[in-house]
């Protein structure tokens, strides 16, 4: 289960401004900002950063989690470098598909300049299952009918329109 909840998790990436990082004292209170709603990718990704903290000794309290949901990263992201860039003990989880948004400067008037960028948590490979009784028994046949007719074979992808899991399966259909 613990495998197979670390393979969802999106290529998660923590950031923190730069004047957090500098702080010499460790923070009386830790923070990690999940830009979605609970239960997703972000909300894992702050709760495996906390368990790795607390394992570490790095803090001695359990991490409390903000949820600031919208635009794949980029209302978290702003809010947090507009209102609070030199809070210490403050990290948000981020994805590849938010960096992707970030670095095509969809993000409003904050770059990827504004942070400083620690760590990488995990990485999604994405995956493509059909059902058991499926006619495509390897990607080289689902690519073949994608092929013929691609009005024959529905692709589900999460997230929205230009985010990682959408292009993954955008990049798929181009084949």
């Amino acid at each position: 289960m613990k495998k197979q909840l670390l393979s969802t998790l999106a290529a998660s990436v923590l950031l923190l401004s730069a004047s957090v990082v500098q702080a010499q004292d460790a923070p009386s209170r830790t923070e990690c900002i999940a830009p979605a709603k609970p239960g997703g990718g972000f909300d894992l990704t702050c709760k495996l950063i906390q368990v790795s903290l607390l394992e570490t000794k790095a803090i001695e309290k359990p991490m409390r989690v903000t949820y600031i949901p919208g635009g794949v990263g980029a209302v978290a992201y702003n809010a947090i470098v507009a209102q609070r860039p030199a809070e210490a003990g403050t990290v948000v989880a981020f994805s590849g598909g938010s960096l992707l948004t970030l670095s095509q400067g969809k993000f409003g008037r904050y770059d990827v300049n504004d942070v400083r960028w620690l760590a990488t948590v995990g990485t999604d490979y994405g995956m493509i299952a059909v059902r058991a009784d499926s006619p495509w028994k390897s990607l080289k046949d689902l690519l073949t009918a994608m092929e013929k007719d691609p009005n024959s074979v529905v692709i589900g992808a999460g997230a929205s329109i230009g985010s990682q899991d959408w292009m993954k399966a955008a990049l798929l259909a181009q084949q």
